[in-house]
């Protein structure tokens, strides 16, 4: 066989035949498909737009490759479908364990999460293959990529071809918009935030947005809007706007202002403890101490933690402080370790006469957590390991297993108790985290102070998590007995919170059936609670978010903000409770919406069916509270002027 363009191609033997052009858009449009198999996983939400949108970007990215010069394109493709697939695999292997996607910009997490990749040798095997495939698919096409440039006429159908994409791009929102009813997220039955059109112009979600219009759009979508926008002159005007709009919102908030609850913990320190994936099934005869704590003071039984942003520990640990969450448009989270936050928890109480501090295993540039604890009010993070310099590496690890090294270490522990002043002291656990194996070596390690979790329900992730639960106990019982020995127990509030459900526990069925739950939205729910010797005992049942924290403790600690927040105290009587979601989905009481499925959902039978008015006014609540909660961060809105 044999070959010829003119002077635009040397005459080649059989053996050395390039691959065809149509290979080039194919490589890109099974990119697509890759992630299509693995992202569109529910049948109610099964829709072909995503491959529609991935066949026009395929076809304008091969045109646009065709108009190059035989080097420029080969290395253009190489470049482009090395990122596509980069960014497929991030996205894919995200969905597989958060059941959510990442903005481009929190792809920066990636480092932070290393330690626990051990997780990904869980996923299907067929998710590798497709990997290898798309690998392989690239490496032969680079090795056979055109090495000339091609002649006039093709490059002018190229180019008309590109033209031909872009307004199909264009086009298609609105043919999808049109027929939002056969995804259903229908105006009429769901209200506005679960359309399409929203999704696709708002922007609070990323796989809302893929479901809408494909990976390779969300990404162009998701780079003109999040990262190259921010640096227009026009994106400072719309923040001005911006303020004012959060101001009209906040004027619209009813408020019953002081309770039956205001100040009935004033003066006291405050131990903040944040639960590392401590689910609410994980806690019962295994965490005694925490039980008791739970019976004994006020236990939030319909405490919700939404994710927003990319991860969800610090989203968590973010808005308990902060009053509202990390932001669901895209921005990186320490992009706004410039913002002031004199509305947070540390602040008020530093100002209140409190010393506030941060305890943590991990080394303070993990999450920037050093940088990001001083931006909100803390004076100080305290890392263990700069208190175990006499030791080695490998005997600090081992100590560092045990978080109760923290009141055990006589260095640690005069570091946590300051008998000068009332303190606000935040501890941040790790021992219940992801993963729950066997082999896995906090989990090792647990199992060889408990042995007899091995083996003791017949699931290697059940025991793994209730042993890991054993171990945040213990750190409760250590904490109980160094206050006591301290002579401060009587002059301390104890609060845990979690950060997120068990999302590590890869059985999802078996997952449900530990929570007592039908449905995936309903994991959501962690545990939260305060406590505080001769505290009557109070079971709140009110349905809450992780918002809802900060201005309930500033009510019962009696400290008045100067500041709005989107949250509101638990204790307000005009506060019906709701929880409300990125993506639209959203929780009130026994009933929810779950947009990842298109259903309403029910706690128990008999429960009144959600009316479509109600369902409108939750959609239209969930949407502006994100759209506030997302302005609040890229205004710098608590900045003191």
């Amino acid at each position: 066989m044999t070959t010829y363009t003119g002077k635009y191609q040397k005459k080649t033997s059989g053996t050395n035949v390039r691959c065809p052009y149509l290979m080039i858009p194919l490589a890109f449009f099974l990119v697509e498909y890759f992630a299509f198999a693995y992202l569109h996983t529910s049948a109610a939400t099964q829709t072909s737009w995503p491959v529609y949108f991935g066949a026009f970007w395929a076809l304008l990215l091969g045109s646009i490759l065709r108009l190059l010069p035989g080097k420029g394109s080969r290395i253009g493709f190489a470049l482009v479908y090395g990122a596509a697939i980069i960014y497929s695999v991030g996205q894919t292997g995200y969905y597989l364990l958060f059941s959510e996607m990442m903005w481009l910009s929190e792809f920066r997490y990636a480092a932070e999460g290393a330690d626990y990749i051990d997780v990904i040798l869980s996923y299907p095997a067929g998710w590798y293959l497709w990997i290898l495939g798309l690998i392989a698919l690239g490496i032969l096409q680079v090795w056979r990529y055109p090495r000339f440039r091609y002649p006039v006429v093709p490059r002018i159908c190229s180019a008309v071809l590109a033209a031909v994409c872009v307004l199909g791009l264009l086009q298609l929102p609105q043919r999808v918009f049109e027929k939002d009813s056969t995804i259903r997220y229908a105006k009429s039955d769901y209200g506005r935030m679960q359309s399409a059109e929203a999704a696709y112009e708002n922007m609070f979600n990323p796989y809302r947005l893929y479901q809408v219009c494909g990976l390779f759009h969300t990404a162009a979508r998701d780079l003109g809007r999040n990262i190259l926008y921010p640096m227009t002159p026009a994106y400072s005007r719309a923040r001005d706007t911006a303020v004012e709009r959060i101001d009209a919102y906040f004027s619209s908030e009813q408020d019953s202002g002081e309770n039956a609850m205001t100040g009935l913990l004033k003066d006291k320190n405050v131990i903040l403890v944040l639960m590392e994936s401590m689910d609410d099934w994980m806690i019962g005869e295994h965490t005694p101490t925490i039980r008791t704590l739970m019976a004994e003071g006020i236990n939030f039984t319909n405490f919700y933690t939404p994710p927003y942003g990319g991860i969800r520990t610090f989203n968590t640990e973010f808005c308990i402080n902060t009053g509202s969450f990390l932001s669901s448009a895209g921005g990186y989270a320490f992009d706004y370790v410039t913002n002031e936050y004199n509305q947070s928890l540390a602040s008020l109480l530093t100002a209140e006469g409190y010393s506030a501090r941060v305890f943590h295993y991990n080394d303070p540039s993990f999450y920037s957590r050093d940088v990001f604890s001083e931006a909100m009010g803390y004076e100080d993070y305290v890392y263990y390991g700069d208190f175990l310099g006499e030791y080695s590496k490998n005997e600090q690890k081992q100590l560092l297993y045990d978080e109760r090294i923290l009141l055990t270490d006589p260095q640690l522990r005069q570091e946590f108790f300051r008998e000068e002043e009332k303190t606000l002291n935040f501890i941040i656990t790790r021992s219940a985290h992801l993963s729950y194996k066997y082999n896995e070596v906090l989990s090792n390690w647990a199992l060889r102070k408990y042995p007899e979790y091995r083996g003791l329900t017949g699931n290697e992730e059940t025991d793994c998590a209730l042993v890991k639960a054993r171990l945040v106990d213990d750190l409760f019982r250590e904490l109980l007995r160094a206050l006591e020995e301290e002579g401060t127990l009587q002059d301390t509030v104890i609060i845990g919170v979690t950060d997120h459900y068990t999302y590590g526990y890869k059985n999802e069925k078996a997952l449900l059936e530990l929570s007592g739950v039908g449905e995936k939205l309903w994991l959501e729910k962690t545990p939260c609670f305060i406590w505080s010797p001769g505290l009557s005992p109070m079971e709140v049942t009110k349905t809450l978010n992780t918002a809802d924290f900060l201005p309930t403790m500033l009510n019962l600690l009696g400290v008045q903000s100067p500041w709005e927040y989107i949250g509101h105290d638990a204790f307000d009587e005009n506060y019906n409770g709701y929880a409300l979601f990125s993506d639209g989905s959203w929780i009130s009481g026994e009933t929810a919406y779950d947009a990842s499925s298109g259903k309403h959902l029910y706690r128990e039978e008999g429960i009144p069916t959600v009316t479509k008015q109600i369902q409108e006014k939750m959609s239209d609540l969930a949407e502006e509270f994100t759209a506030i909660n997302n302005l609040i961060l890229e205004t710098d809105y608590y900045r003191q002027e």
